[in-house]
């Protein structure tokens, strides 16, 4: 059996790697490769610091094959207009549906996009199980009293998953894994909502990662730096690590 690599990059957090021109900025987005194929998870929140870092990562927003937005908080979704509008042709999204039904509003805090760039968003709401490309797959969506997400789950030399922002914790996106896979994912990449939480909610979290034996652990977004402390208090500084722009994990 041929194992195809995957290629995970941060392009869009708060956090920057240190000595580049990348910037930091409130939001969330990755990039996704694996056979060839190019995967946009989330937009992040503006779109000239998405634009400026694809740029300065040499990522060619024409070379995207699909966008996935996981859930509607604008940190994910609002940049998405700035994005087709560097694309000269249309792209596969995946989005909550109506989240982008209206048009790109006047006020900061709209999420929409313009009627030009609508014709270069093929809109997809597909629920349930999508296997978007093979070994990149999109989960069925988690919902709660605190909203609505899905995540990703991509196959490489380990089971991977990714989370967005991780509004109840890792649980959710873990569990989805066990279902499809009969197994726990080896990493989990991205965000859990942790930054404005106190430390035994980051107790929780980090029992939830070892009881699964999820041993690499890549973090940003509303983890936040606290978060982080927090959760390598319990689990020990190896395979907690900080995911900022720049950043690119081999799976």
């Amino acid at each position: 059996m041929i194992i195809m690599d995957a290629v995970i990059t941060c392009v869009y957090d708060e956090g920057a790697l240190e000595d580049t021109a990348l910037i930091g900025a409130k939001g969330f987005s990755l990039l996704i490769e694996r056979d060839g194929k190019r995967v946009l998870m989330d937009t992040g929140l503006r779109d000239r610091y998405l634009k400026h870092n694809l740029e300065n990562l040499e990522i060619d927003p024409q070379s995207i094959d699909t966008v996935v937005i996981s859930q509607s908080h604008p940190d994910n979704s609002r940049a998405l207009d700035g994005f087709l509008d560097m694309r000269e042709s249309p792209v596969d999204v995946y989005a909550p549906d109506g989240l982008y039904a209206g048009s790109k509003g006047m006020f900061s805090h709209s999420v929409g996009v313009s009627d030009e760039n609508r014709a270069k968003a093929n809109f997809r709401n597909d629920d349930g199980w999508v296997e978007v490309f093979p070994g990149i797959t999109l989960t069925p969506f988690h919902r709660s009293e605190s909203g609505a997400e899905r995540f990703l789950i991509v196959e490489g030399r380990r089971l991977n998953v990714l989370s967005g922002r991780g509004i109840d914790g890792p649980a959710p996106a873990l569990e989805l894994v066990y279902q499809r896979y009969n197994r726990y994912p080896d990493a989990f990449v991205g965000s859990v909502l942790l930054e404005k939480k106190k430390k035994p909610v980051a107790e929780t979290y980090a029992e939830d990662f070892s009881s699964r034996s999820v041993g690499i652990l890549r973090l940003n977004h509303s983890v936040g730096r606290d978060g982080i402390m927090n959760l390598r208090t319990k689990l020990g500084l190896h395979g907690v690590d900080e995911f900022y722009v720049g950043t690119v994990y081999k799976g």
